[in-house]
């Protein structure tokens, strides 16, 4: 019994540990037109992510417009935008990759500094669909590339509800 308390402080500190390792909050990055004309392979013109914690589980909300070149404009979704909700489930000072369902690939965060993050992917879908069986959607690899790199400012939590809604039409 007298142990109890000993763990629910250790497991207490942990959590915390674990929050302040994790890059909470928005993270965004718009490219500008002269550097998507410097890289024409490259598909997103916009991205923000914003990372919440939340019962041990850190969530990450994945909002993309891509950029009108690369294989997004072959695919015809040059200026679509797109989103996906990548889960990191387990201890983030073990792992710092989130995964999205149905094995639609995800991301790691190889550099965070609280200021800004650096992700890497070597596969990331971002779809309407979600988990059906006929995939509607784009990569954020870009073409020929093993792996890509993004790196992202930390703004304003508001920054990153940037995407229009659905008119319905």
């Amino acid at each position: 019994m007298r142990y109890i308390p000993v763990l629910a402080i250790i497991l207490t500190t942990a959590t915390s540990a674990i929050a302040q390792h994790v890059p909470m909050g928005c993270y965004t990055r718009d490219y500008s037109d002269a550097h998507l004309a410097q890289n024409p392979e490259q598909v997103v013109d916009k991205m923000s992510i914003l990372f919440i914690h939340r019962d041990g589980i850190i969530t990450a909300a994945v909002r993309v417009l891509f950029a009108n070149q690369g294989h997004a404009r072959r695919d015809g979704f040059g200026g679509a935008q797109m989103s996906e909700f990548a889960v990191n489930a387990v201890n983030y000072d073990v792992s710092q990759r989130f995964n999205l369902d149905c094995d639609g690939g995800g991301f790691d965060v190889i550099e965070s500094d609280f200021e800004s993050i650096v992700i890497e992917t070597n596969r990331f879908r971002l779809s309407d669909n979600n988990c059906t069986n006929a995939f509607y959607g784009s990569s954020l690899v870009e073409q020929g590339s093993s792996a890509t790199r993004y790196r992202l400012d930390r703004e304003g939590a508001m920054t990153c509800d940037w995407m229009s809604e659905p008119t319905g039409d």
